[in-house]
């Protein structure tokens, strides 16, 4: 029998082309509340009980196959190739593992503020998470964009106990300053405020400290990693550390002279990721960053 894996795709507008015809259509009647972006779908259903009716449940973007590189039903398979797992993911950025120590290295080069944000948000809804104290965040680990599935379990304890809690908190304080400061504009090739890309980096971070949690990482291939970078410099940044995080990874030893040394080249990535795309058009936008 089939595992149910169940992954719904956003339709935000009459018009709108569904892209991945394994996922089942979300139309987004209310869109009041745009800059949460996929935040306030993932409340929503929770508060629906949808997460219920299936073994795996998953939003994603329809960006999807754009960013991923692979099929949405390939990505089906894979979930259903996995056995009693509690979450199942796939990141579209697997070069940034390797010049950023985890998600918040990179968050914070990206978005000047963001770890701050975070850690106010993360103390007004009392929620146990120490960003300064968050692990390496490796392949088995590391996810940019809500790309996941979860299972009830999982919905339950990090939808649920997590997300619902901080969507509680901002829409019982919309005046409070904590409120204020998440939904500050940052530096993206759309206008959104800090509160979409600090949900999007909980993720791992949640993950990263759940060690009970069984996790399906989609692996990249080696050979396919440069076709995930989206200029010369990222590729020839992946050339160049590959082997040390490689087997910084193996080890899990992460000395403090490399961590400091992937700070750096973090900040000259991220330098150089604002120049390059202030002038040209980022793949997965067709905008510039501004």
């Amino acid at each position: 029998m089939n595992t149910s894996v169940a992954i719904f795709e956003p339709i935000y507008a009459r018009d709108q082309v569904q892209v991945e015809k394994s996922f089942l259509p979300l139309v987004v009647q209310d869109n009041s509340q745009a800059g949460w972006r996929e935040f306030k779908l993932f409340v929503d259903m929770y508060r629906s009980g949808e997460h219920r009716r299936h073994e795996y449940t998953g939003i994603f973007s329809p960006k999807f196959r754009l960013k991923s590189k692979i099929m949405g039903s390939d990505f089906v398979q894979f979930v259903r190739g996995q056995t009693k797992t509690d979450v199942c993911f796939i990141n579209p950025f697997p070069q940034i593992a390797y010049w950023s120590f985890n998600v918040w290295m990179q968050g914070e080069h990206a978005h000047p503020g963001l770890a701050d944000a975070a850690q106010s948000l993360l103390d007004a809804c009392q929620l146990d998470f120490d960003i300064k104290r968050t692990p390496r965040h490796g392949p088995g680990l590391l996810a940019y964009s809500n790309f996941w599935v979860g299972s009830e379990r999982f919905w339950e304890e990090y939808v649920g106990g997590v997300l619902v809690r901080i969507a509680e908190f901002l829409e019982k304080n919309p005046g409070h300053a904590v409120t204020r400061k998440v939904m500050e504009d940052t530096t993206h090739t759309d206008p959104a405020p800090f509160l979409p890309f600090i949900v999007e980096r909980l993720f791992s971070t949640y993950i990263s400290q759940r060690p009970k949690l069984t996790i399906g990482a989609y692996r990249h291939k080696d050979d396919s990693l440069q076709d995930y970078c989206v200029n010369e410099y990222e590729q020839r940044l992946v050339a160049r550390m590959k082997l040390q995080i490689d087997e910084a990874d193996a080890s899990g030893k992460f000395d403090p002279t490399l961590i400091q040394h992937m700070d750096i080249a973090c900040e000259l990535w991220q330098q150089q990721f604002f120049d390059y795309f202030a002038v040209r058009p980022h793949p997965h936008t067709g905008r510039r960053v501004s």
